[in-house]
């Protein structure tokens, strides 16, 4: 049975933050606030090995937190934190079945929890005598003591007389509180109060009850509602619907027939590079022709939600809607092409490595419709997919710290793709051993690219001495940080990347 939450746990767990976390980057620190919450969720009896979202999310946790520590990327450190999040709000509504509805109540609880821990704090709920004692302390003395002042800052300033015969008194106050106060740690308060509110969201509230109600009377099928309603009170509004739909799909799927079959033409397999930055094929052409894909499955939606899905003798607009989104999948695959393309020419960043997993979803997403279509289902069916396709592809890509990556990549493809110094500059500091180039080599890149990119002569790229000049710089603040760190923030990746920089010679 679950437990409610002691609050000796939730302020130990704050006080375990600030000492872990207080001006020290994530590493091994991390690891240990991830067993602190996972540990406090099953001893709580929150986590049900039975459960597929708690399996899920507990599987995403620890993977996340494996990629944040090996590879101490930002996207696998904010990953861990979501997963951890999203696993609270699960233990909150084990019987959930979408991850989307769990976005929504951890949002929700977050105003929930405070109002759950704070009035059992200053009511004495905690078994223990020293929380128990503190927390009275703080509702009998601390509160009534802060809007006190607050009170007297305000008629201080509105009443001269009040502040001339109150001004000593509080001078001496004011003397005794800096002696007092002096010494506290103010940053390390801050930390604490934050991992506070931190832990209290995690490990404390409830679930929304208008999300659990309503998540509780959804279904995955879509079931026939029987209307009276006439169009013109000639034909049913159903019909006109049903032909309204097949005039559309039908012109659609010709119209995308063409488009596909000039992107096979032209884009699959006669693609010729002529120098151009590609710029409105890749990066107007990409997201117009992903916009279209997203409002092709919405127009779909739109026709299939009801009614429509049950219409007798509808075989042919749905072997319409089937074609459409066959066609959009065709579609997706060119856009990848697209971005290959421009991949080949222009090295990786992050919006090119982002559009083959937005495409992974699209794709997904696509298919979820078919489904849809095929065997009558809610738009309830397809965000609970749909949200956890995307919440698993989010983990995949934190598996791999793409800063790293992108430096490999397009250093060693710089004979016949561009480099880009101004986007590589400023990758993570994991990435600097591969961005640490000898200068001699860097001008000699600036001369092969001229040759071979003849817009990057006329454009305002930053020079190899200013890359070099600012690439030593931040190496050199790198190493001295590393060297200065606690044990608690150690991690392989800036390890590696510290061995790397500290040998002798450049790349």
């Amino acid at each position: 049975m679950k437990q409610k939450t002691p609050i000796w746990l939730v302020l130990a767990g704050a006080v375990l933050f600030g000492i872990l976390f207080h001006q020290k980057p994530a590493g091994i620190n991390q690891i240990l606030f991830n067993l602190s919450i996972l540990g406090s969720l099953i001893g709580l009896k929150r986590i049900n090995k039975n459960n597929f979202h708690h399996m899920v999310l507990f599987a995403a946790t620890v993977i996340t937190l494996i990629s944040g520590f090996f590879l101490h990327s930002t996207l696998a450190i904010v990953m861990n934190y979501v997963a951890l999040i999203l696993l609270s709000a699960a233990a909150l509504f084990p019987e959930t079945r979408a991850l989307h509805r769990l976005a929504g109540i951890s949002f929700l609880n977050i105003g929930f929890s405070m109002a759950d821990f704070f009035p059992r704090l200053f009511n004495g709920e905690d078994k223990t005598k020293p929380v128990r004692k503190f927390g009275k302390t703080l509702a009998i003395v601390g509160i009534p003591a802060i809007l006190v002042i607050v009170f007297i800052v305000i008629y201080r300033g509105a009443n001269p007389w009040f502040d001339e015969a109150v001004g000593g008194f509080f001078t001496s106050i004011n003397d005794f509180l800096i002696r007092v106060f002096g010494k506290i740690d103010w940053a390390w308060l801050w930390t604490f109060l934050g991992g506070l509110f931190f832990i209290i969201w995690l490990l404390m509230g409830k679930a929304h009850s208008g999300i659990v109600k309503n998540e509780l009377h959804k279904t995955d099928f879509l079931f026939r509602r029987r209307s009276k309603y006439r169009y013109r009170g000639r034909k049913s509004a159903l019909k006109t619907e049903y032909k309204s739909a097949m005039v559309l799909l039908i012109a659609m799927n010709i119209m995308l027939f063409l488009v596909n079959f000039i992107d096979i033409k032209n884009v699959w397999l006669g693609f010729e590079w002529q120098g151009e930055t590609l710029k409105q094929f890749v990066h107007e052409g990409t997201w117009l022709l992903i916009l279209s894909i997203l409002l092709s499955i919405g127009i779909i939606l739109f026709y299939f939600r009801k009614n429509l899905n049950f219409i007798r003798n509808n075989r042919p607009l749905k072997v319409l809607a089937y074609a459409w989104m066959t066609q959009n999948a065709i579609l997706a695959i060119s856009v990848a092409i697209r971005n290959l393309h421009y991949i080949e020419y222009f090295n990786l960043a992050y919006k090119r490595i982002a559009v083959f997993f937005f495409l992974l979803a699209v794709l997904v997403g696509l298919f979820t419709v078919i489904l849809k279509i095929h065997k009558p289902r809610t738009s309830f069916f397809l965000m609970r997919y749909n949200s956890l396709s995307v919440f698993i592809i989010l983990v995949a890509m934190s598996m791999v710290n793409w800063d790293v990556y992108i430096a490999k990549y397009n250093f060693s493809h710089a004979d016949k793709a561009f480099v880009h110094l101004d986007f590589l500059e400023d990758l993570d500091e994991r990435a600097l051993p591969w961005l640490d180039r000898d200068l001699d080599k860097l001008k000699a890149l600036k001369q092969t690219q001229y040759q071979q990119f003849d817009f990057a002569r006329n454009a305002a790229y930053i020079t190899p001495e200013s890359y070099y000049t600012y690439i030593q710089d931040r190496k050199e603040r790198f190493i001295d940080d590393f060297e200065s760190r606690h044990w608690l923030s150690w991690n392989p990746a800036d390890q590696k990347a510290y061995n790397m920089l500290t040998k002798s010679g450049t790349n």
